[in-house]
């Protein structure tokens, strides 16, 4: 499907004069090739508007008819990337290029239609096609917020003002609450207005929540737009709670304090979104008592989504969901992001600690839970500290701590340090003023620009041990052969592992022994060898505490322990 080898001869000198021309040139199209189809079509909007083109009624039929025929290849495409996004992440951001580029076209194609027709409103046959042009030019800025959505990106300022001038124009017009839909799109599609096709804009960005993955925002978003029909803007506020949107200004939706006033404020109220989203909930719910199978996963994932964005799309103002209180410092830090990294980095602080200890032969795991285990302490800062000086004495590229908690952090990063984070991401975070490395996993992302990030990290341990393991072989006489008191035949192929003495995760505290493995590595019952500078020990993986496609934590089970000889 991925081609873009299609002959350039097939695009016509000028396809887009008329729906005729449009539909035999898109035949012609490779039916297989959907970016490829889609490149010729980017080509030929461009065509339009690099030629400089008079933007006539056939014309923008034909922009019409060819968004309608392509409609299917975007959600195809959609899908695909929410498909390949944690498989293959290279894959994934070809498609979304595409998207993004799809939209863009499209977004100018209608823009410049509309600086053809607005003009020549006087005209009947001009002023019935208005409201359709505002429609489309509204609803790719809103597959724009989408796609930005679904990689935790914001819209600058200079986007606002151009979604918030076409509504303002739309309204002037008086074409803001005309339903309209393209012609190819069939009698039975489904006619939105411009206000509908804004407001859906807005609420959209309100899913940038940064804890919900692609395939949650594509879901919560269909919902969105399906409850944004119930949803008006009003020039006079119906209640004290809610959100507003300044017309006039360089964001989007905010929630509303009392003190908002002006002529270019509209007002939202979402309590009909808060119902049905309350609705759905309770239905959910009750299905969980009765559907088993696959669908009760279904249920459960979609429970989780409609939770995580109820605060954010509801009218009232008391949506701080935190457990725990949260302390704003600026302190900084080194990150490590990814099992493989963080077991390379802190094997090598051990292997030198251990080298430089003179009791280096203390054992290094725990085979026993840690009752009342000590809490890190964090060092008293002093009164000419400042995150100046404390940048200064680290050599590698510095996080700042912004705030922290008893469970959790927000970590930041300037200079594009941070675009490699992702949802759910294994982090170790050391703080400039504590001692030893934490353990967390990115629960929350906000890529604020191109080279700043935030993320709020759960943290699930505060001591962490990196560990070899090994596969357990059964023992083989003939082959074997012993290494302090350590039989070689029954050592398998080893893999890197992140030992969590208990008790972990702060915030609900688990009293058993556990470890991080590669998900590869991981499967319920399989026992596999540990070894430390004392014993070897052989640990059964038990069940799990959570798992992500790169990595599974697993609690274990001590099923048998032997002294080294060097020990």
């Amino acid at each position: 499907m991925f081609g873009f080898l299609t002959p350039q001869g097939k695009d016509s000198a000028d396809p887009l004069q008329s729906s005729k021309a449009a539909a035999a040139w898109l035949r012609q199209l490779p039916a297989l090739d959907v970016i490829g189809r889609q490149q010729h079509v980017i080509r030929a909007l461009d065509g339009v508007r690099g030629t400089q083109r008079p933007i006539d009624l056939n014309r923008i039929a034909a922009i019409g008819f060819v968004d309608a025929a392509l409609g299917a290849d975007r959600r195809q495409l959609i899908k695909q990337y929410i498909e390949n996004i944690e498989s293959a992440p290279k894959l994934a951001e070809r498609i979304w290029q595409a998207l993004w580029e799809m939209s863009q076209a499209f977004t100018l194609a209608y823009q410049q239609a509309l600086e053809s027709a607005l003009p020549q409103a006087g005209n009947a046959r001009w002023r019935a096609i208005l409201p359709l042009l505002f429609v489309r030019f509204v609803h790719f800025q809103g597959t724009d917020a989408k796609l930005r959505v679904f990689k935790y990106e914001r819209w600058i300022p200079a986007k606002w003002i151009e979604l918030h001038q076409a509504y303002l124009r739309a309204c002037e017009m008086q074409c803001d609450k005309e339903p309209a839909v393209l012609p190819a799109a069939g009698a039975q599609a489904q006619q939105w207005s411009v206000e509908q096709e804004y407001l859906y804009v807005l609420l959209v960005h309100q899913l940038n929540t940064g804890n919900l993955n692609p395939t949650e925002i594509d879901w919560a978003s269909s919902q969105l737009r399906a409850w944004t029909r119930r949803l008006a803007l009003e020039q006079i506020p119906l209640s004290l709670e809610g959100f507003f949107v300044d017309l006039a200004g360089r964001e989007g939706l905010v929630k509303r304090t009392g003190n908002d006033r002006g002529s270019v404020l509209r007002y939202l109220d979402t309590t009909p979104l808060a119902d049905g989203l309350e609705r759905a909930i309770t239905a959910l719910r009750e299905a969980e008592l009765t559907d088993q199978g696959p669908v009760a996963a279904i249920n459960q994932q979609r429970l989780s989504v409609l939770r995580k964005i109820q605060p954010a799309v509801s009218p009232t103002s008391e949506t701080e969901l935190r457990r725990d209180p949260r302390v704003p410092v600026a302190v900084s830090a080194r990150v490590r992001i990814g099992l493989s990294r963080i077991c390379q980095d802190l094997g090598a602080q051990a292997a030198g600690e251990t080298s430089n200890d003179v009791n280096a032969g203390t054992e290094q795991i725990e085979v026993f839970a840690v009752a009342g285990a000590p809490r890190i302490r964090r060092k008293l800062p002093s009164e000419d500290d400042s995150l100046a000086v404390s940048l200064s004495s680290w050599t590698d590229p510095t996080w700042e701590i912004k705030d922290r908690s008893v469970a959790g952090l927000r970590i930041a990063a300037t200079g594009g340090i941070g675009q490699s984070l992702t949802l759910g991401a294994l982090v170790a975070v050391r703080q400039s003023d504590v001692g030893g490395w934490l353990l967390g996993v990115v629960r929350r992302l906000n890529k604020v620009s191109n080279e700043d990030v935030e993320a709020g990290v759960n943290i699930i341990a505060e001591r962490v041990v990196a560990v070899t393991l090994a596969a357990k072989r059964r023992a083989n006489e003939d082959l074997g052969y012993v290494i302090n008191g350590l039989d070689m035949s029954t050592m398998g192929e080893r893999f890197e592992g992140l030992y969590l003495p208990p008790p972990s995760r702060p915030d609900k505290p688990l009293a058993m022994k556990t470890i991080i493995v590669p998900t590869s590595e991981y499967a319920e019952g399989r026992n596999v060898l540990l070894t430390t500078a004392r014993s070897v020990y052989t640990v059964s993986m038990r069940h799990l505490v959570e798992q992500r496609p790169d990595w599974s934590w697993a609690t274990i089970q001590l099923v048998d322990k032997k002294v080294r000889e060097d020990g």
